[in-house]
């Protein structure tokens, strides 16, 4: 049974008890707080599950003040569970276990989506604050290893939970892994197992009909490549059967390729001493159906600053393997065409065989991961 916001403002100068028949005390839940720039903002509850749809329910409402404060008050208490506190367009959300009777919010309320408030009286939604303040405060866009640290971070499983549904749920192949170990994490009896496993199943399935979509599939022998590196060397993909390869397509002005080049770094370092290697392929260079009209000399002396940015993207990124190729023909790449590339990153694991054993893995974890069964 809810307690009114009227009567809730009284048990706040009370102190938060009931009695009962009995003579004992019985405790339900409180949760109030001041938050500068909520003035006269009303404030609501809900409930979050986590379905693809709709994962709110509305729970209840209440004024808050002219100086920012308000509270809701459950004389029975809450169930355990993830509760969202939305205030106009700001929200953050909250884990309550059954021993929070009283949970206190201060801050600002421009701060409640970058999670920059701070809780007191629940040790669960301190702990899935403080992980979302940091992955919010990341500005250098986030990586799978970001959430895999915030996940781990917090003890409660359904928290964790959360945290994996609002930063991978779009994520495809690459987060995954971490989020089968998120669900394998939560209880059989927790009410987000069925929502959160149907969820995983799901985003694999779209990952099975992707790659199924593929022009290269697992189990193909790997068409070979062969182009030049910077300097002129001739490298083709074919030379390095016997050794464990991964493929892949990127290019210095690719931001996302960028981004994930430091993932791709960790696991050459990690494992360039058992076998494995990693074939570059850039689509730097000029598009032929823009030079239709140059002479060789002129594509020649475009492609001159090409390879700089290339070059210089290669040290600046440390990719310190020696397999950096590139026909400089950026969308109109053969090797790319031959492996159906129609967008970058995009990666390719061949095993020792130079069969294909993998596609467009993403994050070193993936990476990691599917390199351990050929390695």
């Amino acid at each position: 049974m809810k307690i009114s916001s009227l009567f809730f403002l009284v048990l706040l100068g009370l102190g938060f008890a009931g009695c009962q028949s009995g003579g004992g005390v019985t405790s339900g839940t409180l949760i109030s707080g001041q938050l500068d720039g909520a003035a006269n903002i009303p404030a609501n509850l809900d409930r979050i599950s986590l379905t693809a749809r709709n994962n709110t329910t509305p729970l209840v409402q209440t004024p808050v003040d002219a100086n920012g404060k308000f509270a809701f008050g459950f004389e029975n208490g809450l169930e355990p569970g993830l509760y969202q506190l939305r205030i106009g367009a700001q929200k953050a959300a909250l884990y309550l276990e059954a021993g929070d009777t009283d949970v206190q919010i201060t801050g600002k309320v421009s701060d409640l989506q970058n999670y920059g408030f701070t809780v007191a009286g629940s040790e669960s939604s301190l702990e899935l604050v403080s992980a979302m303040r940091g992955l919010s405060s990341n500005s250098r866009g986030l990586k799978v290893e970001d959430v895999e640290q915030a996940v781990q971070s917090v003890d409660n499983d359904e928290a964790a939970a959360f945290i994996a549904f609002t930063t991978l749920a779009r994520a495809g192949q690459a987060g995954l892994p971490l989020l089968k170990e998120v669900n394998d994490r939560l209880a059989a009896t927790s009410p987000l197992k069925r929502d959160f496993g149907s969820m995983v199943s799901s985003i694999e399935t779209q990952v099975l009909q992707q790659q199924a979509a593929e022009v290269i599939r697992v189990g193909m022998p790997a068409p070979d490549i062969t182009a030049k590196s910077p300097d002129g060397k001739t490298y083709s993909l074919s030379d390095l059967k016997g050794q464990v390869v991964l493929l892949d397509f990127w290019a210095s002005w690719c931001g996302p390729c960028r981004r994930e080049n430091p993932n791709v770094v960790k696991v050459y370092d990690k494992y360039k001493d058992d076998g494995f290697t990693i074939y570059s392929v850039s689509l730097d260079g000029l598009d032929p159906r823009r030079t239709a009209g140059y002479t060789p000399d002129q594509i020649a002396q475009g492609n001159k600053a090409q390879i700089k940015r290339w070059t210089d993207a290669i040290a600046k990124d440390k990719l310190s393997w020696p397999y950096h190729v590139s026909e400089l023909k950026k969308w109109g790449s053969e090797a790319g065409a031959r492996y159906g590339v129609r967008g970058i990153p995009k990666t390719f694991l061949i095993d020792r065989e130079g069969k294909i054993a993998a596609v467009g893995l993403r994050g070193a974890r993936s990476i990691e991961q599917a390199l351990q069964k050929v390695i």
